[in-house]
Parts: structure tokens; sequence; C-alpha cells
């Protein structure tokens, strides 16, 4: 497994935290591989967490993480921008994974949770969907240097393909 890189890390977070990308950055394959197991890893628990089943939240992982990089190399690749995939799907699976990270706790509440409370960890579930959205379309911006509606607009549709995408996947 790669080793851990602090400056990779701080440079993901300052996304989660709409923050511009410095003039001169890279990524490595390591970095790609270690946020791709982090996203995985995250987003396993969290399927978890929404589904219960450990096997079928491993498929549903599996195919978010598919579905996600599969919607970053289309969307740069129509944009002519296919160099860009690597540090775009890096950037987004190590935001996105921090992201979830952070909603772990809200979700497990939102799991126990009972009448006012199940209403009130309902919403703040959802806080943190669109505080992904917002980063999503961010990251989207930056990497297309486009107008910040089209970045959101780019992210609205990435959770539609993702979420609903893996949702269908799991139907079948």
């Amino acid at each position: 497994m790669p080793r851990f890189n602090l400056q990779h890390t701080k440079l993901v977070l300052s996304q989660c935290f709409l923050r511009r990308l410095p003039s001169h950055w890279s990524v490595t394959m390591d970095d790609f591989k270690r946020n791709a197991v982090f996203y995985f890893g995250v987003f396993w628990l969290i399927q978890i967490l929404l589904i219960g089943d450990p096997a079928e939240a491993f498929v549903a992982a599996v195919s978010e993480l598919a579905l996600s990089l599969a919607f970053v190399f289309a969307v740069l690749g129509l944009n002519g921008r296919r160099e860009a995939f690597l540090p775009t799907a890096t950037l987004i699976m190590g935001a996105m994974g921090w992201i979830g990270l952070a909603a772990l706790p809200v979700l497990v509440w939102l799991r126990v949770a009972e009448d006012l409370q199940l209403i009130v960890a309902f919403y703040v579930s959802w806080g943190f969907v669109a505080w992904g959205i917002v980063v999503l379309g961010h990251i989207f911006r930056q990497a297309l240097a486009r107008a910040p509606s089209f970045g959101f607009g780019l992210a609205c549709a990435y959770a539609v393909e993702t979420y609903l995408g893996t949702l269908v996947l799991l139907v079948l």
C-alpha cells in the first residue's frame, strides 16, 4: 500500500473547504490508489449503515466507485481534458471520502434515532449530501476552468448518475 502523504491530504482537505488549488500541484498514481481505497472503505461503511447487509453494501460501494470514475472520465473526455483525469478523480475520491467520514456519526445517529431526533438526523445527513455536491462542483469548475454554475450542474449530474446508478444496479 502506498505511504501516507501529508501534503496531498492537506490539498484534498482544502478542497472540502472550497479553497483554490495552488498554481503548481500534482498527484501520483500512489495518491490515486490511496484515495480510491479510502473512498471505497468509507462508502462501504456508509452502505453498510444504509443497507444493513455487508455483502450487498460491498457491491454498492464497488458500483459507486466504478460509476464515479466513469463519470469523471466521460466529463473530462467530452471537454477535451482527459489528461486531467488522474488529478481530478484523485481529488474527488479524497474529498468525498473525507466528507463521508465526517458524515458517519450522523448516519449512525440516523439508524438509532426515534421521533423528532430521526427528523433532525435526516436533515443533518442531507446537509452532508449538499456539502458534497458543492465540493464536487468546486473541483469540476477548477478542473475545467468553467463557471461555478457549470461545475454545480456537473456535480448534480454526478450525484444522480452515481447514487441512482448504484441503486438501479442493486435492484437488478
